[in-house]
């Protein structure tokens, strides 16, 4: 079952080795399994509001209600994740609220949270990260939560329930779209 409504339904970390942290969030967390992919964006991302690219290999897994996202960005384009990373290494990115995108956007944007990046996915969701690491030492993500995104999301926490803890902890990110 997936977080309900105004509350945090996603904790992202960034990572410089994913199997690594794939390792450390199955074996010693107990979060997963762990669907695995890259994602490759080329339009339509602004970072700072400056079109960049995006190349993100990703992974999502499960515990209890909650969505666990490891991210390590791909190449060397600018970006929220890169930041981060450059910054002070891996570790804890971004947490996303279950909230409607305007009525986030709205709240994080009165709140004084600088827009870092703005985007879409394939299927045409906005998504948005704001700069809140002066307040939680990371940031906050808005998405669109299309009837797709929900779909995936209650697969996550769906197979995270009929996990074993042991039986494929890192599966393929095609999985989530079967």
């Amino acid at each position: 079952m997936l977080q309900p409504d105004g509350s945090i339904i996603e904790l992202c970390h960034v990572v410089s080795d994913m199997d690594a942290a794939l390792w450390h969030w199955t074996e010693v967390l107990g979060a997963g399994p762990f669907f695995v992919g890259e994602m490759h964006f080329s339009d339509g991302q602004f970072h700072r509001g400056v079109a960049t690219p995006v190349a993100l290999q990703v992974a999502f897994g499960g515990s209890g209600g909650l969505v666990i996202e490891l991210v390590k960005p791909l190449g060397e384009h600018p970006s929220v994740f890169r930041e981060v990373l450059d910054s002070r290494g891996p570790g804890y990115h971004h947490v996303m609220p279950r909230i409607d995108y305007d009525e986030g956007f709205r709240r994080f944007s009165e709140a004084g949270y600088a827009l870092a990046f703005k985007g879409s996915m394939p299927g045409g969701e906005r998504c948005a990260m704001f700069d809140s690491r002066a307040d939680n030492g990371g940031f906050i993500e808005l998405m669109d939560l299309s009837p797709m995104i929900v779909q995936q999301l209650q697969r996550i926490s769906l197979a995270h329930q009929a996990w074993d803890g042991y039986s494929d902890p890192v599966r393929p990110m095609s999985e989530l779209f079967a």
